[in-house]
């Protein structure tokens, strides 16, 4: 009873947040291949964005997090 009671209230909070909800799946589906999929190019190319886009952060105001 809990279980669907928590799934309910999560599901109703995710409705309500779905810039949220987006943010959290992206971040989990480029850590699964990362972690499980990735070739070492691949891995390679991952570091040049992550180089990249903390280039372009520190030239650019703070955005909200």
């Amino acid at each position: 009873m809990a279980k669907d009671a928590q799934r309910r209230a999560a599901d109703k909070w995710d409705a309500k947040h779905p810039e949220n909800k987006a943010h959290r799946r992206a971040k989990s589906e480029a850590k699964r291949f990362i972690l499980n999929r990735a070739s070492e190019d691949e891995l390679q190319q991952v570091e040049r964005w992550v180089k990249e886009r903390r280039a372009e952060r520190q030239t650019t105001p703070t955005e909200k997090q």
